[in-house]
């Protein structure tokens, strides 16, 4: 049995499929058609989930409202006065449902911690008795250069580099060890999208896109991450999007905001990883994926794990860590002065779960452009 059935359109399928993440991010189980089992009826399995469902979504846009389908489920809900309709499109609600007042999620990015989400999140939990933990609160900023998202990553204390028990930490991430941040900074939301990296360009016009990749032709796709990038270009980026304080986070920084004040975890969210938590070599996409697909962090971090590689600052060096005191944090630690071969993190959507894990380092030669990596900026001040 589900918490949640979320009934839409077909043409909505990446909207029902963002607010089901946000949703299941919340602690509710939530079902939104994606698997029907083998040998089982579509239709069948829509009804026995219907009815063993706690509460009933239905988005309403220009395409579901003229869905006989859609509009049966929601009748369902209605009947069980558990209903819950959302606006996704600036549309009337069909008849019969007009005096439901609707949720407004028209324009809805993802944002946790937004007015509209907050109040749907607030009369799920009034319907279904449900008792979940408040959204975290994350302070945030829109950039008006690149137009991204930008989410303040305070100072702290962590532990970074494998966790114990990990049976997959590799020699380069031990020892483990204390960090102290010491300063707080800001840190984008998502990896660098390709409509983020095309404004970019456009006060740049010596330098040209990457050749686009298989999964995304033309760039055609502009929420997702862009890729083929060198160390290089990004680092550009960011001192482009950031001024005098913009650039890569440090190795220490990244780590420290995809743990997202958890300790001890293997990934992000916990030790264990499925299709559902990240775009990775089990998952359904063949490429990348939509930035804000999966749920975020605690502090409201998207694709720390899985979807592209991500440049970081540092150098790569195997044995850097044992160089860091063993008594005491290590400042702000910015990897080794030298080296040849910078490093990236958080794995891609090409790569097994075990590259994933937050401690996982891997590098590269800086000039090189694959398909699998991306980046995302950190910078001090907001001006």
């Amino acid at each position: 049995m589900s918490d949640i059935f979320i009934s839409y359109a077909r043409a909505d399928r990446s909207r029902a499929e963002a607010l089901a993440k946000a949703l299941e991010g919340q602690g509710w189980s939530v079902w939104w058609d994606w698997a029907i089992p083998t040998g089982k009826k579509f239709r069948r399995v829509i009804e026995e989930e219907i009815h063993k469902a706690r509460c009933v979504v239905v988005l309403w846009s220009a395409t579901s409202i003229e869905s006989d389908w859609v509009i049966e489920e929601a009748s369902e809900g209605s009947e069980r006065g558990i209903l819950l309709p959302v606006l996704i499109e600036r549309v009337r609600q069909p008849m019969g449902f007009r005096s439901t007042h609707a949720a407004d999620l028209v324009g809805w990015e993802g944002d946790l911690a937004a007015p509209p989400f907050e109040r749907l999140r607030g009369d799920i939990a009034t319907l279904i008795g449900a008792t979940v933990g408040p959204t975290v609160q994350v302070e945030a900023w829109t950039s008006p250069k690149d137009g991204l998202r930008y989410v303040w990553i305070p100072p702290g204390e962590f532990w970074m580099g494998a966790t114990p028990g990990d049976n997959n930490g590799a020699g380069d991430e031990k020892p483990r060890h204390r960090v102290r941040i010491t300063m707080g900074f800001w840190m984008g939301a998502t990896p660098v999208t390709v409509a983020a990296y095309k404004r970019f360009l456009k006060e740049r016009p010596k330098l040209k896109m990457p050749d686009a990749p298989s999964f995304n032709t033309g760039w055609s796709k502009e929420d997702h991450p862009i890729v083929g990038v060198t160390w290089d270009q990004a680092q550009a980026y960011c001192e482009w999007a950031g001024g005098t304080s913009g650039r890569l986070p440090t190795e220490a920084q990244w780590e420290y905001a995809a743990r997202g004040g958890k300790d001890g975890l293997k990934y992000p969210w916990g030790n264990q990883i499925t299709p559902e938590n990240a775009n990775y070599s089990g998952s359904k996409w063949n490429g990348t994926s939509p930035v804000r697909l999966y749920p975020p962090n605690a502090w409201g971090l998207y694709d720390m794990a899985g979807n592209v590689w991500e440049w970081v600052a540092d150098w790569y060096d195997e044995d850097y860590y044992s160089t860091l005191p063993s008594d005491k944090p290590a400042d702000d630690p910015r990897g080794p002065q030298y080296g040849t071969l910078p490093v990236l993190r958080g794995g891609s959507f090409f790569v097994v779960p075990r590259y994933l894990r937050a401690s996982y380092r891997v590098r590269l030669v800086p000039g090189n452009k694959y398909d699998v990596f991306g980046f995302r900026c950190v910078r001090e001040v907001v001006p």
